[in-house]
């Protein structure tokens, strides 16, 4: 068996092809592939589970954000130790197809049997392990945690390992959506690409909600499936600048009041939601290089801000300086 381990890294990823055309990785000995997994997906503790070990690498980007892996090996574990785990603040998920192969992913005391046709979803944030005990081809989607779930996670804590098993309809037709972005030999312009590389994620996030909602106790659901309606809702809309709470109401089929006692359960109210999330949209939008060239005043309008003075105002207070410092900041060095 051959055992290759790794410090924390902060090496770039590697440029990448936008989806669907994957860059091939072509590494004379393990240690090479095990550099570029590092990079690619999250630095670990790489092992070889046979003697002759081989492995095929593919990876591109999604324009929505993230990044796809695609991979087929030998028998492997790869164990992603607490030093290797990303800082909480830029978590992000991973959704491993396993297109084929047997085998165990752990992560934070849950060990997730792994079989051909599942989906299995852990974080960044937390130590995990993969042991992959027979000849596997896996394809991981890596991307934001706020942009799988949105606000319908509050911090990247109460993302839990799940397993998604294969006789689910809504995994089956997931795995159909992946062959659909990925593997389909027919043209599509780059917008059709995009849309369906979003409806994939959305796949993705229903499956993962599910399979969290499933395991809390039937007394508990209801809340918590009403306020999944209402974030999603909101979350859909929410650029819309005249999202009141009447109007949200309105769509819902339910009362404001009904609206307010959600956001009151959560501890929260419905001006600190929205202000946030929009306020958290405009950030992602500024440290977004695809729009440099775009004004602070249109990101602002593009997330749901009247006014751009107001916007800057609000933005100064949640992140401590005025957006256009921010953007510059937050840019990559030349």
């Amino acid at each position: 068996m051959h055992a290759l381990s790794s410090a924390p890294s902060a090496s770039p990823e590697p440029d990448l092809n936008f989806a669907p055309r994957f860059r091939p990785f072509y590494e004379a000995e393990l240690s090479g592939y095990k550099a570029q997994l590092d990079k690619l997906v999250l630095p670990g503790d790489f092992r070889a589970l046979t003697m002759h070990p081989r492995l095929q690498l593919q990876a591109c980007r999604l324009r929505a954000g993230g990044l796809a892996v695609n991979l087929e090996s030998t028998p492997i574990a790869v164990q992603h130790r607490a030093e290797h785990a990303a800082d909480a603040l830029q978590a992000e998920f991973l959704a491993s197809f396993i297109i084929a192969g047997r085998g165990v992913i752990t992560q934070n005391g849950a060990s997730l049997p792994v079989e051909t046709g599942d989906i299995i979803f852990r974080t960044t944030a937390l130590p995990s392990e993969v042991r992959m005990l027979t000849d596997s081809h896996l394809v991981v989607i890596k991307g934001s945690l706020l942009h799988l779930l949105g606000m319908h996670l509050h911090d990247s804590s109460q993302f839990t390992a799940q397993r998604a098993a294969a006789a689910l309809p809504m995994v089956r037709t997931a795995h159909r959506c992946l062959d659909h972005v990925f593997f389909d030999e027919a043209d599509t312009s780059p917008a059709s690409s995009m849309f369906a590389e979003q409806a994939l994620i959305s796949l993705l996030a229903a499956i993962y909600t599910s399979q969290a909602l499933e395991q809390i106790p039937d007394a508990q659901r209801g809340p918590i499936e009403s306020w999944q309606a209402l974030t999603s809702y909101l979350d859909a809309h929410i650029a819309d600048t005249d999202l009141s709470v009447a109007g949200v109401a309105r769509a819902l089929r339910a009362s404001s009041r009904w609206v307010h006692r959600l956001f009151q359960m959560q501890g929260t109210q419905y001006n600190q939601y929205v202000r946030e999330r929009r306020l958290q949209l405009a950030r992602a939008a500024l440290e977004d290089p695809r729009k440099g060239h775009v004004p602070v005043k249109d990101i602002a309008l593009s997330c749901g801000f009247q006014d751009a003075s107001h916007f800057s105002r609000r933005f100064q207070q949640r992140f401590g300086c005025p957006p256009n410092r921010y953007r510059e900041t937050a840019r990559p060095a030349s």
